[in-house]
């Protein structure tokens, strides 16, 4: 047992070190600027100069305000709003479609969202063209500041409507970890009601397996870059898009100043999470009376339970607005001429399609490439570290040891710095060693983003395989090799494939790794999409943002499609 262990932690810290050590080396390479330190610009003190120059710039103390409320309001209503869909819809027909379905939200990048989003709700955008001038009385956009806006609402309610499928996911993983329809029918026989069963008895099972992805989820909204360039405020910009200025400033000064910036946005993302946990210990010390009392006939739980319809249509809103942004997307693309207030373009052209494609080849290549490989690579390591994982513990419940909370805390770590405090740092550390601009380091550097999601979304899957087909197939065949590939690869492939696509449509998205990693050699769909979507013409971005969203949703619909074709003989098995 104490070999096993001490192999498990060993594992853990090799598995760990391909994100830990890059983390901290980029870490590293801006706290040091952000104390006055980085030679190349012959800043060779070291001071706090750069971090008293924040807190003196005129727009910090705004872009902070607005990234906190954007961040904090989009992430307690997503996860809360999750959560009451579960307990609603859970074991219904719209559980079952939720199930089916959820994979397509998720293939939609939050970038193309955004840009259609925008399209979907400014002044002169698709609603208010089909309200114009019938309802509306417009005849002429209104002067209403609904993108852009300074308190961030329409970012908060992108990043709200594109983070409730994720925590969706995460809650039908967690899900699996116990028998949820069994716990409701005890609940019941006791005499609890149904939301009252779901707060007390599902839901405090599910939080512990919760807790990292919204961790994940407010460090991503607190330090999302893309999405706030095209929804955010501008005057000042949210923290995050202030601190990519600072970088990118002619005046070289200014890196110092983003380092500074970077690093303050870290303390802040520690500072809330620190928050959070403390916050959840309140909570269960002054639940613990709440969860003990028993059935309660007038609590929280019997006013929570009810609302299944209203649940329902809070799904189908999900759908609509992203089938809506897709269609306004595909509408602008193919408009010559679409003068307010008309519904549908008057002139319709497909100029811009041959215009975009013309631009398209070289950045379609680069996220094809990178995405397959960072993928395949994401997907091998988390199948070889899963594999070794269940070969080592006796049970399931054997993976909660220390050893593989740490694996996962290590795995995880990308995902809750925020990109912008440790790319600078690995920039640096890149150019240093002549190693900026080449095609391996951007695909090491979207690894460094793919494999959590890959083991986020196959983990619990394949730590849940019934190994006793394994064992049986090493007693047949004498082989493990042969076992592995032959009996537990196949039963698996439909999860493995589903993974492979989340893994590549998160390849897709990545924005900041590939401006900063790749020094302007390789550019992807996602970097065009951004440059155009903030100053060229609007046809040309719907063009480029469907682009961003065909390339994940064709390697989606392949991955489903796959395991369906190659098993179509074997249904009832």
């Amino acid at each position: 047992m104490r070999a096993t262990n001490y192999k498990l932690i060993l594992v853990s810290l090799c598995a760990g070190a391909l994100f830990i050590l890059p983390v901290m080396a980029g870490l590293l390479g801006t706290w040091l600027p952000a104390l006055g330190y980085l030679p190349s610009i012959g800043a060779s003190q070291i001071s706090v100069e750069p971090i008293l120059a924040v807190f003196a710039h005129p727009s910090s103390y705004s872009s902070i305000q607005a990234t906190l409320s954007s961040a904090l309001l989009a992430t307690g209503a997503a996860f809360v709003i999750s959560q009451w869909l579960c307990m609603q819809l859970y074991n219904s027909n719209s559980w079952s479609w939720i199930k089916r379905s959820i994979g397509l939200l998720l293939a939609v990048p939050h970038l193309a969202f955004g840009i259609g989003f925008a399209f979907l709700i400014s002044p002169s955008g698709w609603i208010m063209r089909l309200l114009s001038p019938g309802i509306s009385g417009f005849n002429v956009p209104p002067d209403w500041l609904i993108i852009n806006d300074s308190y961030a609402l329409s970012l908060t309610l992108v990043l709200v409507l594109k983070e409730i499928p994720f925590f969706l996911l995460m809650s039908l993983a967690a899900m699996g970890s116990f028998d949820v329809a069994k716990t409701l029918q005890v609940a019941a026989s006791l005499g609890y009601s149904r939301g009252e069963a779901w707060l007390k008895l599902v839901f405090v099972q599910m939080y512990p397996q919760l807790r990292l992805p919204l961790y994940a989820v407010l460090s991503y909204s607190l330090s999302v870059v893309d999405l706030s360039i095209i929804l955010g405020p501008t005057s000042p910009p949210t923290f995050a898009v202030l601190i990519n200025q600072w970088y990118g400033d002619a005046d070289t000064d200014f890196r110092l100043l983003g380092a500074a910036g970077a690093s303050l946005l870290l303390i802040l993302v520690t500072v809330l999470l620190g928050l959070i946990f403390a916050l959840e210990k309140l909570c269960s010390k002054i639940a613990q009376g709440w969860l003990l009392a028993g059935p309660v006939r007038y609590g929280v739980g019997y006013f929570a339970w009810g609302y299944r319809k209203i649940a329902k249509y809070t799904v189908i809103g999900l759908w609509a607005s992203t089938l809506l942004t897709l269609a306004v997307l595909l509408l602008w693309s193919v408009a010559q001429q679409w003068r307010f207030p008309l519904a549908l373009p008057s002139k319709w052209s497909l100029k811009y399609w041959q215009l975009s494609w013309q631009q398209l080849p070289e950045p379609l290549f680069n996220t094809a490439l990178v995405g397959f490989c960072s993928a395949t690579i994401a997907i091998s390591l988390v199948i070889a570290i899963l594999h070794w994982q269940s070969q080592s513990a006796r049970s399931v419940n054997q993976q909660s040891s220390n050893s593989s909370q740490l694996l996962l805390w290590l795995i995880y770590l990308p995902m809750l710095v925020p990109q912008v405090s440790f790319l600078f740092g690995i920039q640096v550390l890149l150019v240093g060693l002549g190693l900026d601009g080449k095609l391996a380091s951007l695909v090491w550097a979207h690894l460094i983003f793919v494999l959590p999601y890959c083991y986020l979304t196959l983990a619990k899957v394949f730590l849940q395989f019934d190994n006793r087909f394994f064992q049986q197939a090493m007693i047949l065949s004498q082989s493990r090799w042969k076992s592995f590939w032959m009996i537990k690869m196949p039963m698996l492939f439909k999860p493995i494939a589903f993974s492979f696509a989340i893994s590549f449509a998160v390849s897709v998205s990545q924005y900041l790794p590939t401006l900063y990693v790749a020094g302007g050699r390789f550019n992807t769909i996602t970097t065009e999409t951004v440059a155009l979507a903030t100053g060229a013409d609007d046809r040309i971005s719907a063009s480029f943002a469907l682009w961003q969203f065909w390339l994940p949703l064709l390697v989606f619909v392949t991955a489903t499609a796959i395991p369906q074709w190659c098993f179509r003989r074997r249904k009832g098995l």
